[in-house]
């Protein structure tokens, strides 16, 4: 059977290869079927032009993975292909089928929907189809949608060895042929390599919905087992830098700094940073030093709030007394910093706001991030002002992005995006940090920082 994995276009300003799916074709392959991997964002390709591509590869089975984010170029992708391919079999899986499975089936009209980590279920669902068998009734983490019923077996185990999956497929979506416009927009090298050491979250942030799709128990890759993934990037893809994408990379110091001893012990020649962002109470000296050694450039920080208040509503467990001493600590090896702000929390105000934009330009951040609040299904605020919210069950996720308001309490959304335009102007304004943002901007990144920062002062 030919499977076609498909990453929908998104608005994003960023462009990175589709770890999930890479993940999905290794192991779809392992079962012997044949796997193309289509990301129509590295091309920036719509719902028309993807699905003409999607004609070429002749598939047999189409997989799309979905982002709440990217919820309206996938919602018209999936209209094109029944429309032009409406005898192929088609399943959905990703983030956003797995918080709301119910709702992504009955509203995208698919019969078919995997929830959870798929890498051990969707090979299994290909097989299935693949013997002319219906999946459901069989196999774990499997969603049906019957005439206007939706029905999921229950949701597989989390998987415990991360060791046992193989590499992501990169010679699907090889790095080298995505452009210069890596997680964060900024990147010191090229070709960019993508890689992921750990799954799970232990923390119940309201605004995250990590541990809906990955759980709470915090999973790792060995060390050995990560560094053997980046020594054949360098060596088969040229990749010259790595993007750690994990939600918690030094969640547990001895992770972390076994990489980082493993890839000086191998003498790879590459640079590194963190743009998912890590802990920033999680740094000591011993292991900065270690991180710089090894090709750290960066790190993020996911500051969220220069209101202490409203970081404890949101369970954001960060003492921002300490975050201040922590950068100076972080810049003094040398390594750059970036700090990640959400406008529009649970308990926000215009003074919070206020104190948030003063943090940000009193902590000496190299970068900064101000992002709307976005909803995410999964997360305990979808849970508690989306979906409690909804009278009649209708949702908008074309709304569901980091730049459209997401209104509570006393902000209306014209305060919301005025403050988050005055945050980024504000940072950015002062001559220090416009020029330091230039500096280090790779001549491939600086026409999209450009579009992004006049978005900011229209």
């Amino acid at each position: 059977m030919k499977v076609v994995l498909v990453a929908p276009n998104s608005s994003a300003h960023t462009v990175t290869p589709p770890l999930g799916l890479g993940y999905l074709a290794a192991c779809v392959q392992q079962r012997g079927h044949e796997v193309a991997l289509l990301d129509l964002a590295r091309r920036r390709l719509g719902a028309e032009s993807g699905v003409r591509e999607l004609a070429l590869l002749k598939p047999d089975l189409i997989g799309i993975s979905i982002l709440s984010t990217a919820y309206l170029p996938a919602q018209e992708l999936i209209a094109a292909i029944k429309q032009k391919l409406p005898s192929v079999p088609l399943v959905i899986g990703g983030p956003h089928v797995t918080a709301v499975p119910d709702d992504a089936l009955k509203n995208l009209g698919v019969p078919l929907g995997i929830i959870g980590e798929a890498e051990l279920v969707f090979p299994r669902v290909v097989d299935a189809l693949a013997a002319g068998r219906s999946p459901d009734g069989e196999l774990a983490s499997v969603c049906r949608l019957v005439g206007d019923e939706v029905s999921c077996s229950r949701r597989s185990p989390f998987i415990e060895d991360l060791d046992s999956l193989p590499f992501p497929a990169w010679e699907l979506m090889d790095p080298r042929t995505y452009p210069d416009l890596p997680h964060q927009l900024l990147s010191r090298k090229f070709p960019v390599g993508s890689v992921m050491t750990s799954r799970g979250c232990p923390f119940d942030c309201t605004f995250c919905a990590s541990t809906t799709l990955w759980g709470k128990r915090w999973r790792t890759r060995s060390p050995e087992n990560v560094v053997d993934e980046i020594e054949m990037l360098v060596k088969d893809y040229q990749v010259q830098e790595i993007h750690f994408e994990d939600d918690n990379f030094t969640l547990k110091r001895s992770h972390a700094a076994a990489i980082c001893e493993e890839m000086l012990r191998r003498g790879l020649d590459i640079v590194w940073s963190t743009p998912n962002g890590v802990r920033i109470d999680s740094l000591d000296d011993e292991l900065l030093d270690l991180m710089r050694r090894s090709g750290c450039y960066a790190l993020g920080f996911g500051i969220e709030s220069g209101s202490q208040k409203v970081l404890d509503i949101n369970h954001k467990r960060l003492n921002l007394e300490k975050v201040a001493g922590k950068v100076e600590m972080v810049k003094g090896h040398g390594i750059e910093t970036n700090g990640f702000f959400i406008i529009g929390l649970p308990g926000e105000t215009v003074d919070t706001i206020k104190e948030t934009v003063s943090f940000a330009l009193k902590v000496p951040f190299d970068r900064a991030n101000f992002g709307l609040l976005a909803p995410l299904p999964g997360s305990a605020i979808f849970q508690e002002q989306v979906l409690d919210r909804s009278r009649d069950g209708s949702i908008d996720y074309r709304a569901f992005n980091y730049f459209t308001p997401f209104p509570m309490g006393d902000l209306d959304a014209r305060q919301l995006n005025r403050w988050q335009r005055r945050s980024v102007l504000r940072f950015y304004g002062r001559p220090h940090q416009m020029w330091h943002l230039l500096r280090n901007t790779r001549p491939g990144q600086v026409k999209e920082i450009l579009k992004a920062l006049i978005s900011y002062s229209n």
